[in-house]
């Protein structure tokens, strides 16, 4: 399989990038890109040229949102921050600091709530408004599950899938803090993602294989093994209109396959380290003309555009 030019490469001095995130909208088409270093790079994708930079801090950034016209940073260390856009400059709205050193990534679970690992194996709501955490989902019985390390909420905003450093993975009614299925994996999942419309899903992982599962009246069930010729998945991704499935790899390549088949369609070799996130855009970019552009991340600084079976 020959392997597609992106669109774009963004280059600017930003080391290792952790994440990325698009930010469309009628005044504005914007790339963001935290760091190993904890800064925040916006770049204008009209321009491709780097607008501004958010210094937030010296821990790593490890994942990003928006929320509310707010700019979510994440950190290694536990370090949560809200950013405001005051027009001319982002201005530290709100921190909150969970003490707890991790790689597993915050995710939006409803209009004002951010799910957020924390330590003994717990996952918390996080408030955006008070900047509280209110419940937190933990196991009661002595099973030692590791840390949380992929989180992945449901478009009910009342299951949410969480997968632990010892191989397993669980699904909880998050409103009634209770277990209702769990899965038991060879090794620990590094990435996952779901897909509602056809209750199925995808778990990365160190080992040589992309597991997929489905879901059903409340239970979780292992379904086919996607082989790999490299070992190590650390950021898997569903494209929002269910037809293609991106993986990116710690032999630096990004993997596309067919989400309806599993079928592998092409392999993207333009990074040269591991490949740290992978994102889609969710409105039509102008200067693109393309409605799922893809951004990935790497080790070795780059961020690449691409346009892929769109």
């Amino acid at each position: 399989m020959l392997s597609p030019d992106p669109k774009y490469i963004f280059r600017g001095n930003m080391s290792c990038v952790h994440c990325v995130l698009f930010s469309i909208n009628p005044n504005a088409e914007h790339l963001y890109a935290g760091t190993i270093k904890g800064n925040v790079h916006i770049w204008n994708l009209n321009t491709n040229r780097e607008l501004c930079q958010i210094p937030s801090g010296k821990e790593s950034c490890l994942s990003l949102l928006c929320m509310n016209n707010d700019l979510f940073v994440q950190h290694k260390c536990g370090l949560i921050k809200a950013y405001k856009n005051t027009g001319s400059q982002w201005i530290l709205n709100k921190s909150i600091d969970t003490n707890f050193y991790h790689y597993c990534r915050f995710q939006s679970l409803s209009e004002h709530e951010v799910l957020v690992p924390l330590e003994e194996s717990t996952v918390g709501i996080l408030s955006t408004n008070t900047f509280n955490i209110g419940l937190k989902l933990k196991c009661s019985g002595n099973e030692d599950l590791g840390e949380a390390m992929v989180i992945k909420p449901l478009r009910n905003e009342r299951l949410v899938l969480v997968g632990y450093e010892r191989g397993t993975v669980i699904l909880w009614d998050i409103r009634q803090s209770r277990v209702l299925s769990s899965l038991k994996l060879e090794s620990c999942p590094m990435a996952l993602d779901f897909d509602n419309n056809v209750m199925k899903g995808v778990i990365g992982s160190p080992s040589d294989n992309i597991q997929t599962f489905s879901l059903s009246d409340n239970s979780l069930f292992v379904n086919n093994k996607i082989p790999l010729t490299n070992p190590g998945i650390s950021v898997i991704t569903i494209r929002p209109d269910a037809k293609i499935m991106a993986a990116g790899g710690w032999d630096s390549r990004v993997r596309i396959f067919s989400w309806k088949n599993l079928k592998p369609l092409a392999v993207l070799d333009q990074h040269r380290e591991t490949v740290q996130d992978i994102c889609f855009s969710l409105a039509r970019t102008r200067t693109y003309d393309n409605k799922y552009l893809m951004a990935t991340a790497a080790k070795d600084g780059y961020v690449a555009l691409w346009d892929i079976y769109n």
